[in-house]
């Protein structure tokens, strides 16, 4: 029997809805396709502009009509660059081996044709080119097969200590021994950091092109491996892992001085590239919009920066796509911009890519939405770059979004939305914004559903693809100049005139690719169809658009001139170095000649007025505008144009437009609270109202209420709110409110009451700036949703900003407070202009250093690559580098690094590139940024070397900067409390009573001063006086933060040690020398002292030693000095193990050393002890003469402790030899006799002794830290074959070291003290990991930026 409702309702479709896996039927492309099947893209070349496409996806290898599916993989980031050697000489005649980087042999392949017989060589980390994917699945499988190796190891010494517990007593030395190597095995296994896979690469010339092998077995097995060629010449594809399916190609530059890698850096282009042209010649379901073309893979996503775009990579992309001659471009990629249309590459693009060379360039508008003027750069703000949103309708709701039931086509919710902050469109044009399309290889997915305008660019893409597909296959050989590529205006023109109305508020329609197509053959013959048209609004700062946002823009009537230029696409052979008989320039010129347009004006709303007629000629026209906002109603947007018809082609649509936008504002009340109530949403509404904000405003409370009486029966939905301000020159992300409300879910009642749904969102605002409130529910919501929303404004400023529409967050001097750390107290009034404020509790913290860095030193030169020639002057872009010297003091500094000029920007940057990278002092890059800086974290203290690289085409812009501070951020570990009170006095002194830190309540409009306690007791070590340290201030819950600034001191004077008062000092000094004469024979002897060390020639040092030894043999002291000296002249190189080369000892020497030490030991054990009763007696309990005494006993001590460390080492240099010397020559020069002591067990005895009495002289804290302790004791576990418990000591030192240049010499002799115990306790698993680290942590040169 069947249980009830278990029966399906309805059969099964046994089709799935694969016209909406790549949607190509809304935008006519599929149709058009079907019609014209070798219209599909053929004949044109699309370049991709992203995270480089993977050589291994599926769809992405020949095109319908079985051509090469990509052209070249291009790394224009420069990330998988290379560097190589100097030509080596290595040919057949000889064994063909090289010695790679790793320092691994590499055996090549005899059957490689090399006829110069040079090679170069070089390396690279597959870290460094690997795709976070493929690096996470590297490291794990790296990590699992460490790990096992390492705790095979740590169990073998674990059961033998186990073992020895049974059958030994605690201190037994075994026993000791074995539990000090699980104890660092342990501690090994911690601190376990994997750098990677290091490739050799061997690159040569095969009598025709360069070729190259890279060692991805890492076996310097080359023997049988394949050369690869570059891809563009060759074809070759390799895999650099075989197991995770990472596939590269190659490229070489400058002479084969480079070596480039291409890899992908992320799967966002292979899936972009997918949706453009993907051809399945088995599932043409999954073809791409134009499977016909040819595409051109351009890596701007830097691996080094997590895949965002570099100046450079965009700059070399413009150049590859001319160089290629791509006919259209797509840039799934952006960021918001500061100004738009602005910027050294923007006006690359605009000029150069599209005007001259007219490639149709293509760029998505950005996820930032549903709130106005949230486009990003390039693709929603600049000229001549065709603008893309995202739609979608039934097709993608049906195949890609799993709902039950549809909405009517819409915009996704989060696209971005113009007006550009100038005015312009902003969104050009709309294509589906989701695909199932291809992807990389290397992720284990033939396709993936993808969502955003990532996805709409390049489906228009696709669409344009079959435009200049069909029009080179059926006008272009019929045009006037068939070599001469269609225009990217007379594209835009086509699909902007034809394109399918669908709701947008502010007119951009969803591209039509058929009608395109016949508005294209339509208008084939028009003469002035290539021509576009700017538009620029002379009184707003040459604005692309009319944009009245605020409150006085719309307060009254307004006049403005409109200045309309026609632009004319250029012909790269009319270049004056191409054209030498001047007849393409003479083309162009006629051109403008000939241009004339008889335009006649249409307004599409009452309340704009403008003339009817213009006549616009080559050098464009300007006419007036009356916009009158006055009556329009509060708080809504209003949108309207002026249209430009060509009188004597009407039909054809408008030939410009100008866009106007008004988003009169709603005036705010003295309540400072705005309510909009019962906001009724139906599916894919949005919602949108404009607020005045109040002068002096900080912070806007942001209030949704749920009042649906329908709650039950409707659909949970989501909603956006999205709330935004604009300032000038700030991203539209400086001011703005984004979250996701949930409404309808089953916890709801509804009606009034506490089961009632609210949501309170907060966020910084300015006064005087209109703000948007946007509400929408998320697009696939269904059913209808009614809420309130209220906006509730507060603020607290330092009296005399609040008029001037300043934030509170300290960006700007008018808001930020300053206190004077060299004033006592520190006075700030404040005052709350929009409501009364309550719960007044000052809060000033501080929490970030800033200091400022000169360069220490500036160079100016070309850039040396011939990738970087730059497309409008022909010469190559220069490129300054500044270098900068950082010290930390401590262990995991946090920090940001600033260059105000030229950072925080990408496209609106006025420089080609702007980048920074950290090298520590074994000049290892341990951060990099590139156009945004960001935290980062220092984790070892030390010296850094910080370099800067600007690039520009003119070396007279960069010479301006050769002297530009660095400004370091420097995060407190422990922040900064400043002491706030209400009154002056109380501020001064703790003795006046009746003193608040709290106030009940600010007044609107008065004014509260408050005092704030200047001495915060220590600062950061790092601060110098004339620092600033940053922080904040907070008064209230309700206001915003308030920037504070806090001024280092000057400092503080340090008390001169005071004399007894009765000349005592002074007496006692001359007592002691009694005459001139004393006193100099004393200099005099000092001196010859120190240049017992300095002489060269070691006959006169011996005679030296002699006649001194002579002089003060009766006195202890100046003979100990005396003996120390010569001891010097012996173990010149204490930081250095002692049985190294650079020691320099003999046996002989070191015999010598032992029996000098004995004696400074023994004339200077005395003094030594004395200064042991002198090391608890406090500096202010010390008497003049102790003092005396003390420095006396520690330089005596200090003596010792150097005489048995050399002594130490002497006998450690002497236990590694067969025999030992039995007589040396004394500081006299005369022999003596020294203790013979037989065999190695007695050299041992003699070692033991000696260490145990240095270790009788030093604290707990120099035998942890001193290298030259260290390095003197450890060697008698190494002659006791106790390798475990040297190295415990040996770690915790390396550890804890500085990463400095100072102590470079001792971290090398640690470092080779490390590895000689690991070979002598035969861990090779720990071998070869330091061998591996070694090759990363400690490079040879510094990276190339």
């Amino acid at each position: 029997m069947t249980a009830t409702g278990t029966q399906p309702t309805a059969s099964p479709r046994a089709e799935f809805p694969t016209l909406g896996l790549l949607p190509r039927a809304d935008t006519q492309a599929g149709d058009f396709v079907r019609k014209h099947p070798t219209y599909d893209g053929r004949g044109t070349v699309v370049a991709i502009l992203d995270t480089g496409i993977d050589p291994g996806a599926k769809g992405l290898q020949l095109t319908s009509d079985g051509k090469r599916k990509v052209l070249d993989f291009v790394d224009c980031t420069g990330s998988g660059d290379v560097a190589l050697s100097s030509p080596l000489k290595c040919s057949a005649d000889a064994d063909l081996e090289l010695k790679g980087p790793s320092g691994r042999t590499l055996k090549l392949n005899p059957e490689w044709r090399n006829p110069s017989a040079e090679w170069r060589v070089g390396a690279k980390r597959l870290y460094d080119i690997a795709p976070s994917q493929v690096k996470q699945s590297v490291q794990a499988e790296r990590k699992d097969r460490f790990t096992t190796h390492a705790q095979l190891l740590a169990d073998s010494v674990s059961a033998r200590l186990v073992e020895s517990k049974k059958n030994s007593k605690p201190e037994d030395e075994t026993r000791l021994e074995l539990d000090a190597q699980a104890g660092v095995l342990a501690s090994l296994a911690e601190s376990y950091a994997d750098q990677g896979p290091y490739f050799d690469c061997v690159v040569f010339h095969d009598g025709e092109q360069w070729r190259a092998a890279i060692d991805t077995a890492e076996s310097g097995d080359l023997s049988e491996a394949p050369a690869l060629g570059a891809y563009k010449l060759t074809g070759d594809v390799g895999q650099l892992c075989k197991r995770q399916l990472l596939y590269y190609t190659l490229n070489f530059y400058d002479d084969a001085r480079t070596l480039s890698i291409v890899t992908s850096a992320g799967s966002h282009s292979t899936h972009v590239a997918g949706i453009v042209a993907a051809n399945h010649p088995d599932e043409p379901q999954n073809n791409g919009v134009a499977p016909g073309a040819q595409l051109l893979s351009l890596l701007i996503g830097d691996h080094r920066v997590g895949s965002l775009e570099s100046g450079v990579g965009l700059t070399r992309a413009a150049n590859a796509i001319v160089e290629h001659r791509a006919d259209l471009a797509n840039m799934s990629f952006g960021e918001p911009t500061a100004t738009s249309n602005v910027g050294q590459w923007v006006q690359l693009v605009r000029n150069e890519v599209v005007a001259r060379h007219r490639c149709i360039f293509v760029s998505s508008a950005g996820n930032e939405g549903p709130a106005l003027t949230t486009v990003g750069a390039p693709g929603g703000t600049t000229d001549g770059i065709i603008g893309v949103g995202a739609y979608v309708g039934y097709e993608q709701i049906k195949a890609d979004h799993a709902m039950y039931d549809t909405v009517k086509d819409t915009i996704f919710t989060w696209c971005s939305r113009g007006p550009t902050a100038d005015g312009a469109l902003g969104v050009d044009i709309y294509a589906p914004g989701s695909a199932i399309a291809s992807y990389p290889a290397y992720t284990q997915q033939r396709l993936h559903l993808a969502n955003g305008t990532s996805m709409s660019s390049p489906n228009l893409c696709g669409c344009l693809a079959l435009l200049v597909s069909a029009w080179k296959q059926e006008l272009g050989d019929n045009s006037p100049d068939p070599a001469l590529k269609i225009s990217p205006y007379r594209i835009k023109n086509a699909i902007v005139a034809t394109a399918k109305q669908f709701g947008d508020e502010l007119g951009a329609g969803l591209v039509q690719t058929d009608a395109a197509w016949q508005y294209l053959k339509k208008h084939a013959e028009r003469r002035y169809e290539d021509v576009e048209y700017t538009v620029r609004i002379m009184e707003a700062n040459n604005s692309r658009g009319i944009y009245l946002r605020d409150a006085e823009d719309s307060a009254c009537a307004r006049h403005l001139q409109v200045f309309v230029t026609p632009m004319f696409p250029g012909d790269a052979r009319a270049k004056l170095e191409h054209d030498s008989d001047g007849v393409r320039g003479e083309t162009q010129s006629q051109a403008k000649f000939d241009y004339e347009q008889r335009v006649i004006l249409v307004p599409s709303a009452s309340w704009v007025r403008v003339p009817e007629a213009l006549y616009v000629s080559s050098e464009g026209r300007v006419f007036s505008a009356k916009i009158d906002a006055t009556q329009l109603e509060p708080g809504r947007l209003h949108v309207a144009s002026i249209q430009g018809f060509d009188s004597a082609c009407v039909d054809r649509g408008p030939i410009f437009t100008v866009p106007i936008t008004v988003t009169k504002p709603l005036p705010v009340e003295a309540s400072a609270c705005v309510r909009f109530n019962d906001l009724r949403f139906l599916p894919t509404e949005v919602v949108r109202r404009f607020v005045a904000v109040p002068y002096g405003a900080t912070k806007a409370h942001i209030t949704i209420r749920a009042s649906n009486a329908a709650a039950n029966s409707s659909a949970p939905a989501m909603f956006y709110l999205h709330c935004l301000q604009l300032a000038r020159h700030e991203r539209f992300t400086k001011y703005q409110l984004k979250a996701r409300v949930n409404i309808g879910h089953p916890s709801y009642v509804s009606g009034a009451g506490s089961a009632e749904q609210s949501y309170t969102n907060s966020m910084d605002v300015i006064g005087g700036a209109t703000l948007e409130v946007c509400v929408a529910p998320f697009w696939s919501q269904l059913d209808a949703h009614e809420i309130d929303v209220s906006v509730e404004f507060n603020g607290i400023l330092p009296a005399g900003s609040e008029h001037t529409g300043a934030s509170a967050d300290g960006h700007g001097t008018s808001s930020g407070i300053v206190v004077n750390g060299n004033y006592i107290v520190s006075r700030t009034d404040f005052v709350a202009p929009v409501r009364p404020e309550y719960e007044i509790k000052p809060d000033a913290t501080l929490d970030t250093l800033r200091k400022a860095l000169r360069p220490v030193e500036a160079t100016i030169s070309p850039t040396g690559s011939e990738r970087d020639v730059h497309l409008t002057t022909g010469v190559m872009i220069q490129k300054l580098v500044l270098e900068y010297k950082l010290e930390i003091k401590s262990d995991n500094t946090s920090l940001r690094l600033r260059m105000p000029a030229v950072d925080t920007q990408i496209y609106e940057n006025w420089a080609d590139d702007f980048a920074l990278a950290v090298f520590d002092a074994n000049k290892r890059r341990v951060a990099a940024q590139i156009s945004y800086t960001s935290k980062i974290t220092l984790k070892k203290k030390g010296d850094y070397l910080v370099r800067v690289q600007i690039r520009h085409r003119s070396a007279k812009e960069l010479e301006a900067l050769k002297d530009t501070p660095l400004l370091v951020d420097i995060s407190l570990g422990t922040s900064i409390k400043l002491g706030t009170t209400f009154s002056f006095a109380s501020a001064l002194t703790n003795t006046v009573s009746g003193a608040s830190s709290a106030l009940s309540i600010i007044a609107r409009g008065s004014r509260v001063p408050i005092f704030f306690k200047t001495d915060v007791g220590s600062l950061p070590s790092e601060a110098a006086p004339g620092d600033i340290i940053y922080g904040s201030l907070t008064l209230n819950k309700k206001t915003a933060k308030m920037g504070l600034e806090y001024v280092v001191p000057s400092a503080k004077s340090v008390e001169k040690e005071s004399s007894n008062g009765n000349g005592s000092e002074k007496a006692a000094a001359t007592e002691e020398d009694n005459s001139d004469r004393k006193a100099m024979d004393e200099a005099i002897r000092k001196l010859r002292v120190e240049w017992i060390g300095k002489m060269k020639n070691e006959a006169e040092r011996t005679k030296l030693i002699a006649e001194l030894a002579a002089d003060v043999k009766d006195r202890e002291e100046d003979y100990a000095a005396v003996l120390a000296a010569q001891l010097d002249t012996i173990d010149v190189a204490r930081k250095t193990l002692p049985w190294n080369a650079d020691a320099k000892l003999t046996e002989q020497l070191a015999s010598k050393a032992v029996a000098i030490a004995d004696k400074i030991v023994a004339l200077s054990q005395a003094s030594a002890l004395t200064a042991r009763l002198y090391e608890n007696q406090t500096k202010e309990n010390s008497k003049d003469e102790d003092k005396k005494l003390k420095k006396k006993a520690d330089t005596a001590k200090t003596r010792l402790t150097n005489a048995l460390v050399s002594k130490c080492r002497a006998l450690a240099y002497l236990t590694t030899q067969t025999s030992f010397v039995s007589s040396a020559s004394d500081a006299s020069g005369e022999f003596v006799d020294v203790e013979a002591e037989e065999g190695a067990e007695a050299q041992l005895v003699a070692l033991e002794r000696a260490v145990a009495e240095l270790g009788r002289w030093t604290d707990k804290k120099t035998q942890a830290e001193s290298v030259e302790y260290l390095l003197a004791s450890l060697p008698l576990h190494v002659a006791k074959q106790q390798y475990g418990r040297a190295l415990q000591p040996v770690l915790k030192w390396i550890a804890a070291a500085p990463l400095s240049k100072a102590n470079a010499g001792e971290r090398k002799a640690m470092t080779e003290l490390r590895d000689l115990l690991l070979a002598k306790l035969q861990w090779p698993v720990w071998i070869d990991h330091f061998r591996e680290l070694a090759l990363v942590d400690s490079p040879a040169s510094y990276e190339a930026l």
